[in-house]
């Protein structure tokens, strides 16, 4: 729906734009599943066929289907893992939300991986005092490093994406 958003598409449009955008490595999309996706969304009322072309669908996203994105979008923002991929589609596809909307999602995102990141800091120390081996800790190490990436990427992409909006 993302995809869909920016404007009218059939599904091979779309699995091309996967492939251009290296999304294959993210999440494996094959053909079969993106055309199943259509279809099931379709069944849902977010997108659907334009009926513009007799050989293949031509989709646009629905007034349903942009609500449901835009509550896809904020629960991506506020979902944290140890996958960053959902944080990336979060802000791939945020220009759906209004400037109110953006701004509420990375304060509650700031706030989530701040305290995100002092949990995992405070476990890490009680790890430490134990004195287990860097084995035992590597992971905690690498969930630091994602949250620290995300703070400076949410930072950034804040700080950018304002000047976008002001100067729209």
């Amino acid at each position: 729906m993302g995809m869909l958003s920016k404007g009218e598409m059939n599904a091979y449009d779309m699995l091309k734009m996967i492939e251009k955008m290296n999304m294959k490595y993210w999440f494996p999309i094959g053909a079969t599943t993106l055309y199943e996706t259509c279809l099931r969304l379709e069944k849902k009322n977010y997108i659907e066929n334009t009926g513009e072309s007799d050989k293949k669908a031509i989709y646009h996203i629905t007034k349903s289907g942009l609500a449901e994105l835009k509550s896809s979008i904020c629960a991506l923002f506020e979902r944290v893992d140890f996958d960053s991929v959902w944080f990336c589609l979060a802000v791939m596809y945020s220009g759906v939300l209004s400037k109110k909307e953006l701004e509420r999602e990375i304060s509650i995102r700031s706030k989530i991986l701040d305290e995100y990141e002092k949990g995992t800091m405070a476990n890490k120390e009680i790890m430490l005092k134990e004195n287990v081996t860097y084995i035992e800790v590597c992971a905690i190490d690498r969930m630091i490093q994602i949250i620290r990436m995300e703070k400076e990427t949410l930072k950034r992409f804040a700080e950018n994406q304002y000047k976008v909006i002001d100067q729209a």
